[in-house]
């Protein structure tokens, strides 16, 4: 069998050598940058798999399979103390698809409504003067057909 090498004798190797010893320190930044992600706190495998999407009151976490949402259901105190203040819904979405650097969705997906019973909800949105029914009532008319 080979003999397996200590932590201690790899951090000699690196810091003996100059451009090794640069990339070290450099390596040991990088985690610091990306506690600012939410997903941080998720286990890599299921990282991989779920993409946060903020919607207008709330982040939806996207999940590609029931299995994956249900894995997440158990992280999910975890990703709220990372997002404090933060509604988070758990969505099953199937597979991930490239976003915006910012990942913010522009448009929701899913089915859509003829342009005109848009323009006809959007009035009725106007009109009410409940904040969430109006909220409800804008996202469904956002659902509309481009013109």
């Amino acid at each position: 069998m080979s003999k397996t090498t200590s932590p201690k004798a790899l951090l000699a190797l690196l810091s003996g050598h100059p451009a090794l010893s640069a990339l070290a320190k450099e390596a040991r930044k990088t985690p610091a940058q990306e506690q600012n992600d939410p997903l941080h706190c998720l286990p890599p495998a299921l990282r991989e798999r779920v993409t946060l999407v903020e919607d207008q009151h709330r982040w939806l976490a996207i999940a590609e399979t029931s299995a994956t949402a249900q894995l997440l259901r158990f992280h999910l105190p975890k990703l709220q103390q990372a997002m404090p203040g933060q509604q988070i819904k758990i969505v099953v979405g199937g597979k991930r698809h490239p976003m915006s650097s910012n990942n913010h969705a522009s448009k929701p997906a899913g089915p859509h409504l003829a342009q005109e019973s848009a323009r006809h909800i959007e009035a009725v949105a106007e009109a009410i003067e409940d904040d969430a029914l109006k909220a409800s009532l804008q996202r469904l008319a956002s659902r509309g057909e481009p013109d």
